[in-house]
């Protein structure tokens, strides 16, 4: 009978602490067979009409380099957007910067979420989130995803 219930207590402590645990923002991967101009047309508006302010609306062009060589890829950046959420220890407003590459060579769409707030002139960023800013931050990169499904792009 003690070892029933110091089995139900673990599973009930592990339930609760893992239901409670912050969930680790992985970037968002994307395939595309679209021309990346049409996707930069679609994905412009969207970004827009989710709150966040795009940066370089009409630069986004960008040859980058890693192990493998030279690459191309359309890049998109936002402005540093609000979230209404607040830490609870420091009672700073979390704010979430939004970097999209639609690269050409591998027909990729990739999407960071840097997300953090400011300490005075710190900026301290996190790489998850509890459940509530969890949704805010993979609100924009899931329906980026959603719209490449949706309207076959």
């Amino acid at each position: 009978m003690k070892h029933l219930q110091t089995l139900l207590i673990s599973i009930a402590s592990l339930l609760f602490f893992s239901c409670g645990a912050n969930k680790i923002v992985y970037p968002t991967q994307i395939e595309y067979t679209a021309n990346p101009q049409l996707i930069l047309d679609e994905f412009i508006p969207y970004i827009e009409s989710m709150g966040y302010k795009v940066i370089n609306p009409t630069d986004t062009r960008m040859t980058l380099r890693n192990q493998n060589g030279f690459f191309t890829a359309e890049y998109l950046e936002t402005e540093w957007y609000n979230t209404g959420i607040y830490d609870e220890p420091t009672g700073n407003e979390f704010i979430i910067k939004q970097k999209i590459w639609i690269v050409l060579d591998s027909n990729q769409i990739s999407v960071e979420s840097i997300f953090g707030y400011m300490d005075n002139e710190e900026m301290i960023v996190f790489d998850s989130a509890p459940d509530e800013l969890y949704r805010v931050v993979n609100a924009l990169p899931e329906g980026l995803k959603q719209m490449v499904l949706s309207k076959a792009l």
